[in-house]
């Protein structure tokens, strides 16, 4: 698929075999990666360009309205839901997807990424896509997804 990006945890040779314009490769874009334990170090980040993953994707009304119109965007981890088991994977899904939702209905833009680790974890942009069909997003809102990495990354 065109315009579509991802991040990983290990060199990729050829992104173009899974589908992707470019993958980013972690260790050389992780200053633009911020890891938020919570909603209020989340929100401090709005108005800066970076991609916030918040721990745990809260149900917040204000975390989400507050992203709104604003430089930064809400980062999605994938490996979250490919590496978990059956239980644990449940519950990530259904938090993901109530974030997702949250982001959807206010058009706070989101991205997401597979942070895949080895050759093994690596997914096509399309089974990416496919992942979000799990969390509840359509083939456009997927896509959009992940093209959104450049936006930040590129």
């Amino acid at each position: 698929m065109k315009g579509c990006f991802d991040i990983l945890k290990f060199e990729c040779e050829s992104p173009e075999e899974y589908g992707f314009s470019k993958t980013y490769f972690f260790n050389s874009v992780k200053e633009r990666i911020v890891f938020a334990e919570n909603e209020k170090e989340a929100v401090k980040l709005r108005n800066r360009n970076v991609l916030v993953r918040v721990s745990g994707y809260p149900m917040s009304l204000e975390l989400v309205r507050g992203f709104e119109e604003k430089n930064a965007l809400f980062l999605l981890d994938f490996s979250e839901i490919t590496k978990t088991g059956r239980g644990k994977r449940a519950s990530v899904l259904k938090r993901m997807r109530n974030f997702a939702r949250m982001c959807l209905k206010y058009k706070v833009p989101f991205a997401v990424a597979s942070f895949a680790e080895n050759e093994g974890e690596m997914r096509t942009a399309e089974e990416l896509v496919h992942i979000g069909f799990l969390i509840g997003l359509n083939r456009g809102e997927g896509q959009g997804a992940l093209s959104r990495l450049e936006k930040i990354l590129g």
